[in-house]
């Protein structure tokens, strides 16, 4: 549950010192085994990598408890001013009222997305160091050599199996859940630009997605089109990143597949269902023409 989670983080965050599992590897390697009743350095070792397991889905857990409140409290919807105002305006003041209140409407929009972006990277990255942890998370995978380890290490061997294969669904559902969420509420703001703007909301969104790319077509005026899956302010990408999960998920040395059991065939719908939505939102007709 949350409250067990939060009473977890507490205890890794204010009371653990946080060289914990390093100061403990390091005295096994001093003692060499000299010191009756200490564990041996594999023992140490595999404990420190599940102290780190362990503090990263902590973590992880955290960003997307964050993202999820922000995401809640951010709405993608906004009302023009001028379009409310309205007004007895000349045709030429009325063209360059329009015109700065586009850029008004796009630095808002712009504003808003910057907060769901950057609050959806950090949860998606910190949920993805956990899926794509190095030998896979909670995974044991050191050999334990002396007999008086043997019985403890089978025992926290299957407590780890158990734990990993609780969570690491989890953890998976979790980051599809926060790379669509952030791509629907994308959409959003493309609706919301559209309603209120009409034939002009092309290239309003167009810049609005320009100012988020990062890549490096972004500066080429024959692939604009590309910020469509490009721009973090684009569905298209998020989209994009839900579909790429499935490769993830594929990947043998991530050693998930094993533990999704049941849930794989809601995972692929998902993924099924994130190849349509990214259809949709790859495609300059069917995203602008609402």
């Amino acid at each position: 549950s949350d409250s067990n989670l939060l009473a977890c983080k507490i205890l890794c965050d204010k009371m653990l010192p946080d060289d914990l599992a390093d100061v403990a590897v390091m005295q096994c390697e001093q003692n060499d085994g000299n010191v009756p009743m200490s564990i041996s350095l594999p023992m140490a070792q595999n404990l420190r990598k599940e102290y780190i397991s362990i503090e990263m889905f902590l973590n992880a857990h955290t960003m997307y408890a964050q993202f999820l409140d922000v995401i809640a409290n951010t709405s993608p919807s906004h009302s023009s001013k001028s379009k409310m105002a309205g007004g007895t305006q000349n045709e030429f003041e009325k063209g360059i009222a329009d015109k700065m209140e586009r850029n008004a409407f796009r630095q808002k929009k712009s504003g808003l997305c910057k907060i769901i972006t950057k609050a959806a990277t950090r949860a998606s990255d910190a949920l993805m160091e956990v899926i794509s942890f190095s030998g896979g998370w909670l995974i044991d995978e050191n050999v334990f050599l002396s007999e008086e380890d043997t019985e403890e290490a089978q025992s926290r061997s299957h407590e780890m199996n158990a734990i990993r294969s609780t969570f690491l669904p989890k953890v998976v559902f979790m980051l599809y859940e926060v790379l669509d969420k952030t791509a629907s509420w994308l959409e959003q703001v493309v609706y919301d630009t559209l309603i209120q703007f009409g034939s002009g909301s092309e290239d309003m969104l167009l810049a609005l997605f320009s100012t988020f790319d990062e890549s490096d077509v972004s500066n080429d005026d024959d692939v604009t089109m590309d910020v469509l899956t490009t721009s973090l302010a684009a569905p298209g990408y998020w989209h994009y990143k839900a579909l790429s999960l499935a490769s993830v998920i594929g990947n043998d040395a991530n050693m998930i597949n094993q533990v999704l059991g049941s849930d794989m065939e809601r995972f692929q719908t998902s993924i099924a269902e994130s190849h349509v939505k990214l259809g949709r939102c790859s495609n300059r007709d069917s995203l602008f023409d609402r």
